[in-house]
């Protein structure tokens, strides 16, 4: 199914996790990169990269499991609560990924870029390069932050190798520490480093469409 318009920020979204009943985790719409977060005059090119996808928290049980990943339109296939969850700007939580190699690669986390001082030697995970997720994907992540490894059926979903196999370099353990290599300060939001690049995260205070 794909949908012309992806739905508003603040729809929220189930997911089932398993048959059992409740077994649901919320997925919220927080915002359509194209729609709602593409419209400075000069984007920064990793959101580019991402013009098509929707930006999503999942939870379950009031629990954050994904603080901020990209879906694409497979979120059609999901059924939407009657009452929608506003987002404002403190809530646009946007995954960090890595992009370029070696000595050019850079932190990039929503619209800031930050150098990483790397040397060729040194090799970026997968699951630390931009990318976006299907529904189905979505679910598999949410079981492993719920420590369910078990019930992940695809092998590529359940490498070891990866402790996070998602697309944020701030949830991957053995990765973290290029935060700190970037020299981005540990208890930053994200809000205050794109104030600190010259970027307006007040343009993302964002209310669901009647």
């Amino acid at each position: 199914m794909r949908i012309h318009e992806p739905p508003a920020p603040g729809t929220v979204l189930d997911l089932p996790l398993s048959p059992a009943p409740g077994d649901v985790a919320q997925v919220r719409v927080l915002a359509a990169a194209r729609r709602d977060l593409l419209t400075a005059p000069d984007p920064a090119p990793a959101l580019r990269r991402f013009a098509d996808a929707v930006l999503v928290e999942v939870s379950f049980r009031g629990r954050d499991l994904l603080p901020g990943a990209w879906v694409d339109d497979s979120l059609g296939s999901l059924a939407r609560r009657p009452r929608p969850s506003p987002v404002d700007s403190a809530r646009i939580r946007f995954p960090a990924v890595v992009l370029g190699e070696g000595r050019g690669s850079v932190l990039a986390w929503g619209e800031t870029s930050w150098p990483l001082p790397l040397d060729g030697s040194v090799q970026v995970p997968a699951s630390c390069r931009p990318g976006v997720h299907r529904a189905a994907e979505l679910r598999r992540l949410a079981l492993t932050a719920l420590g369910r490894r078990a019930e992940v059926a695809l092998t590529r979903w359940r490498e070891e190798q990866f402790d996070v196999p998602w697309h944020d370099v701030r949830l991957v353990p053995h990765a973290a520490w290029w935060f700190d290599i970037a020299q981005v300060p540990r208890e930053m939001r994200y809000a205050d480093a794109a104030r600190g690049q010259g970027r307006s995260p007040e343009r993302f205070v964002l209310t669901p469409s009647s």
